[in-house]
């Protein structure tokens, strides 16, 4: 709670005055919440009754209730879609990153035995250095630096 409060005051917000409005409007939120309950219970009601004079007693509330599972295994299942999902892109960055510490480390553990070759600190260091400013200015130059110069948002 304290570093929340940091937080919000940093931006700006008073905590204290939001938790006022928020307990003002409890009760109306509960209001509006009992009261959506009580419309909702008599609209399946009147829903039942509907349903019991056009097909009988046993088959209406069957109706109902099945309608009610389908729509909550509906919600169930985007909610496991969504779940995956979002633990595939974690496991995807997980991934890259590692991948991105793999290859540092290599480099890193290489870069001892690769100097110790007069080729390499004569030769391979210039064209590595040229190939790396190369390709940065080729990033910078490509398709978002040709909207830059057309008055066209970049993003």
């Amino acid at each position: 709670m304290h570093l929340l409060a940091l937080a919000a005051s940093v931006l700006g917000i008073e905590v204290d005055e939001l938790l006022d409005r928020f307990k003002k409007n409890a009760m109306a939120f509960a209001a509006v919440a009992l009261f959506s309950l009580i419309g909702l219970s008599f609209l399946l009601v009147a829903l039942n009754a509907w349903f019991t004079a056009m097909w009988g007693p046993i088959v209406a509330p069957l109706v109902i209730a099945a309608a009610a599972i389908v729509i909550s295994l509906a919600i169930y299942a985007a909610i496991v879609a969504t779940d995956s999902i979002a633990r595939r892109r974690s496991a995807q960055r997980r991934n890259a990153a590692e991948k991105t510490a793999l290859v540092t480390t290599a480099a890193m553990t290489a870069l001892p035995l690769v100097m110790k070759s007069d080729l390499i600190r004569k030769v391979g260091i210039p064209v590595g250095g040229a190939l790396a400013a190369a390709y940065f200015l080729y990033r910078q130059g490509g398709s978002r630096g040709e909207k830059r110069g057309n008055g066209h948002d970049p993003d």
